[in-house]
């Protein structure tokens, strides 16, 4: 017997159609989310990086531009390549 969702038993029920998921884009489960707690003056101190660009980067680029740099620091090949 096959497992329906209560969302898919409801409508069933109600004479409509059920709608399937979506595909998970290739990227979206390429991707991990990495995070951090710290105190509000390391998200300022960003916040004025970006200000001081001339074309400001969203904060994931610049993440991704301290990821590399501390993996230069360290040895490490570069994973950041730009994308968001």
């Amino acid at each position: 017997m096959k497992k329906t969702s209560l969302l898919a038993a409801v409508k069933i029920a109600a004479g409509k159609e059920p709608s399937t998921p979506a595909p998970k884009s290739k990227q979206a489960s390429e991707t991990r989310l990495i995070g951090a707690h710290f105190k509000l003056t390391v998200h300022r101190a960003l916040l004025m990086v970006r200000a001081k660009q001339e074309i400001p980067k969203n904060m994931a680029q610049l993440l991704g531009e301290a990821i590399n740099d501390l993996c230069a620091k360290y040895g490490v090949p570069q994973p950041y390549k730009g994308e968001e």
